[in-house]
């Protein structure tokens, strides 16, 4: 796709997100970005609207967490090409040397409850909840082996040090990008706030983690990168668990989120008979 076209698409709302985390909601001129549609038994965009191969991730999903994740590799304190790291976490000690919160736990959960939420409360998204329970579980899991994967490769340390070398990417930060990108797949194409409030979301926990002292800059702008590409993955992966596990079940089953102690999961119940 020509970069020409690509600047002239509407921003993604990752970028409204952070305008309005930062204090400048000015979003008169942003449009929700439609993401790639789902089968036609569960999608509620108009048949005309799917394009010729709805699976495939495209350029445009895919370009904005290879940035995030080139951007962070190239600022990480073994390679430090824009020598940003330790200028940025001095300021924040000087400035912030006593800020300490656990909302960071909790928040980055927040948009993927909340998208299941939505669909128990009767809002239809994208998909039915039992779909979306699928596509939730296949996001995270793609999210958590992702980046313990690239936490065993990298071996960054933490700012705060005490030989903690689980440094990069930031797994809050991941974590919430990624719940932030499903609430923006399900329900984008309702209304851009949807979008907006999901990566304001993600972005308030990873600046908690930077104002905690406990990542780096580009610690956090990896875990965004990889929050995103997981659940991208996750909906390119969705048609064939969808044929094998959903229609399995006859769409029998009922899906309903939980939380307890600080973990977010799934209960599925299915007939015996």
């Amino acid at each position: 796709m020509p970069f020409a076209m690509l600047c002239s698409r509407a921003p993604h709302p990752l970028l409204l997100g952070l305008l309005l985390v930062l204090g400048w909601p000015n979003t008169s001129w942003a449009q929700a970005i439609m993401q790639t549609p789902t089968p036609a038994d569960s999608v509620i965009t108009p048949a005309n609207l799917l394009p010729r191969n709805p699976y495939r991730p495209t350029l445009r999903q895919l370009a904005l967490p290879a940035l995030l994740l080139g951007v962070a590799a190239l600022g990480t304190e073994k390679v430090d090409v824009f020598e940003t790291d330790e200028a940025l976490q001095e300021e924040v000690r000087e400035h912030f040397p006593r800020f300490q919160t656990s909302l960071d736990d909790q928040l980055r959960h927040v948009p993927a409850v909340a998208t299941l939420g939505l669909s128990l409360a009767g809002v239809k998204g994208v998909h039915s909840t039992l779909n979306q329970g699928v596509i939730f579980f296949l996001a995270y899991t793609i999210n958590n082996t992702l980046t313990s994967n690239l936490k065993n490769l990298t071996q960054a340390e933490r700012p705060y040090g005490n030989q903690d070398f689980s440094s990069f990417p930031s797994q809050h930060t991941s974590a919430a990008f990624a719940a932030a990108t499903f609430m923006h797949r399900e329900y984008g194409g309702r209304s851009v706030w949807y979008s907006v409030g999901g990566y304001s979301v993600a972005t308030a926990t990873a600046a908690i983690r930077v104002l905690g002292n406990k990542h780096w800059a580009s610690d956090v702008l990896a875990g965004a990168g990889v929050g995103i590409l997981s659940t991208e993955l996750a909906y390119w992966a969705y048609p064939l668990v969808h044929r094998v596990l959903v229609r399995g079940l006859k769409e029998r089953a009922m899906v309903a989120p939980f939380y307890s102690g600080g973990a977010v999961g799934l209960v599925l119940g299915v007939p015996l008979r």
